[in-house]
């Protein structure tokens, strides 16, 4: 009885030569090409089991050897698997939290050796330090190598299938809260900033464009005869992809405020050989915003917790409490429908209490006689 490890002249791939029973002899291909890893695999996992099967007079010529793979191993099949259903810098981010949240910890395991409990214990000690959305991210993550692996009887079930999510925990406000600046504030943080930040803070406030749409816009994008930006990209993790959804693919008008900052910046970066809007100081395209939003934080006092992202809150906060069309500012936002603008942001409307502040409205209504009324003295 012997079992060896083989491969054939004309192929890099692993397979098993199988002596048992009564000079019996079966070649069984394992799949895995041939190196210094897959070879211990086999010698660790396969090889054992085949052995103890032939001493026991179990083991049957016919059936198949379920491979044996490590999580840090099968991850990486996964992640390749599934790279065409998601967007380019959705697959880098899955990829940047599989290494750092879930590799350190089962990535040298067996898929068949992961249990429940463990699943468990790693989900309530992440708990402990990011919160209940970021985790569930992980773990949707772990979720579908393990899916796979079950979905290929690697694995007999699924061992998240009995670790419940985890709840969300009702909390004070905080600042993850849509928290937009006043029009004062803007003004001010415009003041204190230079160069490309002073631009990107105008015009992030003044449009309501998502930081990574910044990032992504070439001149190209902007017509600045018609006053129009064309939105049909974004930034994340150095790649330019879709926008976040299909109304986020959209043209909007430029204010006239805003061409102003357009215009200083195209004093900036007009010679940039990739046409982008924004570039960093080595004049390439920025990796992602985290440079930016550092740099916006330092212009804030250090009570204030507010970020990045809260520009374009803003826009549509001011815009609104302003009295312009709901549509207008919906279309503007990139929103699916005027529903998510309304429940977003209406709550930020209102009523100034000195009627001269007011704006005007239904001025049409202004010439309309009313003929059937007499002048009431209101007291």
């Amino acid at each position: 009885m012997s079992v060896k490890i083989r491969t054939k002249k004309d192929s890099d791939i692993l397979y098993l030569d199988i002596h048992y029973g009564n000079g019996r002899r079966i070649r069984r291909s394992m799949g895995l090409k041939d190196n210094s890893k897959n070879r211990k695999l086999l010698e660790k996992n396969i090889i054992p089991d085949i052995e103890k099967k032939i001493n026991e007079g179990t083991f049957d010529p016919n059936k198949r050897e379920k491979k044996v793979f490590l999580l840090g191993e099968y991850a990486l099949i996964c992640f390749e698997r599934h790279n065409n259903d998601r967007r380019e810098h959705v697959s880098k981010r899955n990829l940047m939290n599989f290494n750092k949240h879930i590799l350190p910890y089962f990535g040298k395991r067996r898929l068949d050796s992961i249990k429940s409990m463990e699943l468990l214990d790693w989900q309530n000690d992440k708990l402990k330090s990011y919160k209940e959305s970021s985790v569930k991210k992980f773990r949707a993550i772990f979720n579908q190598i393990l899916r796979d692996a079950l979905f290929e009887e690697l694995i007999e079930k699924n061992p998240f299938a009995q670790v419940l999510k985890p709840k969300k925990q009702k909390k004070l406000e905080t600042s993850s809260k849509i928290n937009p600046f006043s029009l004062d504030e803007v003004n001010d943080l415009i003041s204190k900033a230079d160069g490309y930040l002073k631009n990107f803070i105008a015009i992030s406030a003044f449009t309501g464009m998502r930081p990574g749409e910044l990032l992504a816009l070439r001149w190209d994008d902007i017509d600045f005869e018609n006053e129009t930006i064309s939105i049909n990209k974004t930034r994340i993790l150095g790649s330019d992809g879709l926008p976040k959804t299909r109304a986020s693919r959209r043209e909007i008008e430029i204010l006239p405020i805003v061409k102003k900052y357009f215009l200083q910046q195209y004093s900036l970066t007009k010679d940039n050989v990739a046409n982008q809007v924004f570039c960093s100081s080595n004049n390439k395209p920025f990796y992602s915003h985290d440079n930016i939003a550092s740099r916006f934080k330092k212009l804030l006092s250090k009570d204030d917790n507010r970020y990045l992202y809260q520009l374009r809150h803003t826009f549509a906060s001011m815009m609104i409490n302003e009295g312009e069309d709901i549509s207008w500012v919906s279309q503007m936002m990139g929103h699916e429908n005027v529903d998510i603008t309304l429940r977003t942001y209406t709550h930020f409307y209102k009523l100034s209490e000195n009627k001269k502040d007011r704006k005007k409205r239904a001025l049409f209504l202004e010439n309309v006689s009313v003929s059937s009324l007499s002048d009431i003295d209101v007291a």
